[in-house]
């Protein structure tokens, strides 16, 4: 895409997301258990873990809290607006996988949200101009530096800064894609790489597993 400069090897940032997304996953996620709906691409976090806590702003300016994420099921993503590839690629393919939802009832499809890493040049502005190039329904959320570290830190998601020179930097950090559900918890974890068919298949069988489980 154009629109994006690449301010990093398109490779090794590549590389550095799936190496992070198999250190995400050997890390935190436990064994799935035997009633467990069967998945092409994703691997189920069984039983669901509580999210840490949100101290976030979306991309219009308002407070992004867990309160945003309970009552409908979401799509987590961690990237930024200067990401020369992944982030691009992964947001396509996120608005690929929401056009392949469409026919569910609205409250059964999932929120997409960009959770940013660089907070230091992701304001609220930028951040709103970048995910509604990729579709007018994604939420782009940042926060505090501190706040950021803590909250990558208790999900697990490796984020690390790389000086490029002359005051320029990039950030490598995991290319997983987070599912929470309704209550608010994590419930599955895909790894790159991503398809959106897959994806968009995995969600209906969660979604439909947990139907039957009410």
């Amino acid at each position: 895409m154009s629109r994006f400069r690449s301010i990093a090897p398109a490779t090794l940032v590549a590389i550095a997301a799936v190496a992070a997304g198999m250190l995400l996953a050997r890390t935190l996620l436990p064994r799935e258990g035997n009633d467990a709906p069967a998945l092409a691409s994703g691997t189920l976090i069984n039983p669901p873990r509580p999210l840490p806590t949100l101290d976030f702003v979306d991309h219009r300016g308002q407070p992004f809290g867990l309160e945003r994420l309970k009552g409908r099921w979401s799509l987590l993503f961690f990237g930024f607006t200067h990401c020369p590839d992944v982030c691009p690629t992964t947001l396509s393919l996120l608005a690929e996988t929401e056009k392949l939802l469409a026919d569910l009832p609205e409250a059964g499809r999932p929120q997409v949200v960009l959770v940013s890493v660089d907070p230091k040049r992701d304001t609220p502005e930028k951040l709103a101009d970048y995910v509604q190039f990729f579709s007018r329904t994604f939420t782009g959320i940042t926060a505090e530096p501190g706040v950021l570290d803590e909250f990558t830190r208790q999900m697990g998601v490796p984020v690390a800064i790389r000086e490029l020179g002359e005051g320029q930097y990039t950030v490598d950090h995991s290319a997983a894609i987070f599912l929470v559900g309704p209550d608010g918890r994590l419930q599955a974890l895909f790894s790159p790489p991503h398809q959106a068919k897959l994806l968009a298949e995995d969600y209906r069988r969660i979604v439909e597993s947990a139907a039957h489980s009410l």
